[in-house]
């Protein structure tokens, strides 16, 4: 209901909105006719427009009614005011001039400093420790040997070999050997004293000093040689 009166009160001109916004040079007198007899109903109800308590009649112009712009306003409490500097009537809460906002000054971001990356660790290589190791008949023992498996993963196999080649064995994992794989890029190959079984005659008849190379076969390929030496 509001916003249809606001339509209305922008379309009627404005007979009488105070004393001091009558009087100007752009105002030009006109012969209008005083409608006592008019009545007004506001929102079912009968209204009187009034100024200052005082009843008002509306003027007929042109076949046109025309009210005071404040007794309408006020009916419809719409706050109405009067800028004498621009002679303009304000209905509502005068408009804000938009703020124009400087545009922030560019940050200028310095370069980021190049990060230097650490190079990466070179790859571990294949490698047994020990190489070699006496074997002794007074005191047979299982015999330890460390794997770093570099790019190897697992031992595919040994051969053992003495006397030149004239001696051959081909040891079993699980009974002549086992490995044990630590998870962390290593493992422990154990040659077991069942090994001996394999040779042709029993470990008390091999000579002293008697060498056996065992090689061992990886699954990339790769080969290492481990020597047992007979002793006492």
């Amino acid at each position: 209901m509001k916003k249809r009166w606001i339509v209305l009160l922008a379309t009627v001109m404005v007979f009488a909105f105070a004393a001091g916004a009558v009087a100007g040079p752009a105002v030009t007198n006109i012969t209008a006719n005083l409608a006592n007899d008019f009545k007004f109903t506001l929102n079912g109800e009968a209204w009187t427009p009034t100024d200052g308590g005082n009843a008002m009649a509306p003027i007929v112009y042109n076949d046109r009614t025309y009210l005071p712009v404040r007794a309408i306003a006020e009916a419809l409490d719409i706050k109405v005011d009067w800028d004498e500097a621009t002679r303009t009537v304000v209905l509502g809460e005068a408009a804000v001039a938009p703020v124009e906002e400087e545009p922030a000054a560019p940050v200028e971001e310095e370069p980021a400093a190049p990060v230097e990356e650490e190079p990466a660790a070179p790859a571990a290589e294949l490698a047994i420790a020990p190489t070699s190791s006496d074997y002794s008949k007074s005191a047979p023992a299982d015999i330890p040997v460390n794997i770093t498996w570099g790019p190897a993963k697992s031992v595919k196999g040994i051969t053992g070999s003495a006397l030149g080649g004239a001696v051959k064995i081909n040891p079993v994992e699980g009974t002549d050997y086992a490995v044990a794989d630590n998870g962390d890029g290593t493992a422990v190959l154990t040659i077991k004293t069942a090994i001996t079984k394999l040779l042709p005659v029993d470990i008390a008849m091999v000579p002293d000093g008697t060498t056996l190379t065992l090689t061992i076969t990886f699954d990339n390929g790769d080969t290492k040689d481990f020597a047992v030496t007979v002793a006492k």
